[in-house]
């Protein structure tokens, strides 16, 4: 790889550190405006939603009425933020009070590609009780909207599984990463926002903030 390439991949990496900081600050602001001027029941985050587990079973909102949830949305080919966060969301898991009143959701932010086999084979790596949800393009617009989460494409123009992936054709064949939001909210029994996390948070503090609502 001459230096010339070097110095792209080193600018690309760069800018995408600098796009999810700017996304992470954005919903922090949003989320701080809406503590602030709103009293907490009134936080529109999540609602109702329709999309397929790692089961393959019709899941809704509703599905998890008398859980409290950790949602938390990624995909399965991202290659350090999510699976940092659900091996950590699964020590979290493991340490809380009542364990057994808490659900861990993962909501995919690339249902093109994270199809129910696909999220079923890749949910084995972390904790059991994590539930994967997939849809269609349009369901997980529809939830990613109720949830204030971004994400956004972002074409790999290295070579993928030793391919290259620079086509010329207008497609993406699939080789691309997703920049997206991520923060880990906690959710009441009836699905209304309480709390949200960094994915940095302490796993100690995040587990004491949890065994205050449960």
């Amino acid at each position: 790889m001459g230096v010339t390439q070097v110095g792209v991949n080193t600018s690309f990496n760069l800018v995408k550190k600098i796009i999810l900081l700017v996304v992470f600050s954005l919903t922090l602001v949003l989320l701080f405006f809406y503590k602030n001027h709103n009293n907490k029941s009134h936080i529109q985050i999540g609602g109702d939603f329709e999309l397929t587990n790692h089961l393959g079973q019709k899941t809704t909102n509703d599905s998890f009425n008398g859980y409290h949830r950790l949602v938390f949305f990624g995909f399965t080919n991202c290659p350090d933020f999510c699976p940092n966060t659900l091996n950590n969301i699964g020590i979290v898991i493991n340490q809380i009070d009542k364990k057994d009143q808490l659900v861990p959701i993962f909501i995919t932010v690339d249902p093109e590609r994270d199809t129910v086999a696909k999220l079923k084979k890749y949910l084995t790596n972390f904790h059991p009780k994590i539930i994967g949800l997939t849809g269609t393009n349009e369901q997980i617009k529809s939830v990613k909207t109720k949830y204030k989460i971004f994400s956004k494409k972002v074409m790999d123009t290295k070579k993928e599984n030793g391919k290259s992936n620079n086509h010329n054709d207008g497609r993406d064949h699939g080789c691309y990463g997703v920049d997206h939001t991520t923060i880990i909210y906690l959710m009441d029994k009836k699905g209304v926002y309480i709390t949200h996390f960094s994915p940095d948070t302490n796993n100690t503090d995040m587990v004491k903030k949890i065994n205050q609502y449960l």
